[in-house]
């Protein structure tokens, strides 16, 4: 009977030691997932800029050739508010809750201004990568916010300063 058990346990066990899945999905919290999803916008984002760089492209014409791409998914008719809108809900989506706060200010002339975190942008950048600057990168935003703003009737200044970006957007 001893033997029988033990045959038993034995078979059991190993069926339990050599059934175990290879590969399992893991388990991902969400914060993780966007930070992976972030990272790797960035990483494909810098190495476009990187292939532009090959072709004698400048991270600004690279962005004008995405922001003409992504311009006609943009709905036209949403215009001024339409392009605030998105910008700010776009750019929110990119940084974590530990970056800090986006501060949105409307001004005195109709235009808003948008203070975007930096360390948001520069933690998928480091210095000294070796495919696309932090400034090629945002030369090549300012080069997609700049088209999609000419397609809704608007126009958008860039700034940055050594704690944040600014986003100045203006009614044409």
């Amino acid at each position: 009977m001893k033997k029988l058990i033990i045959t038993v346990a034995f078979i059991l066990f190993a069926g339990v030691v050599f059934g175990q899945e290879k590969f399992t999905v893991p388990d991902i919290t969400p914060a993780q997932k966007h930070n992976r999803t972030n990272f790797q916008f960035w990483f494909m984002h810098a190495a476009g800029i990187n292939f532009a760089k090959t072709q004698d492209t400048s991270p600004y014409e690279y962005g004008k050739y995405i922001g003409n791409l992504a311009a006609p998914s943009w709905d036209k008719e949403a215009g001024f508010d339409g392009f605030v809108s998105g910008l700010i809900y776009n750019w929110e989506t990119f940084k974590s809750d530990e970056d800090g706060p986006m501060i949105i200010k409307e001004n005195d002339d109709g235009s808003v201004t948008i203070e975007y975190p930096i360390k948001a942008w520069k933690k998928f950048l480091p210095e000294g990568n070796s495919y696309a600057s932090f400034q090629e990168s945002m030369e090549s935003l300012r080069g997609i916010g700049e088209t999609i703003a000419e397609y809704l009737g608007c126009a958008i200044a860039q700034e940055i300063s050594q704690e944040s970006i600014f986003f100045t957007i203006n009614r044409k």
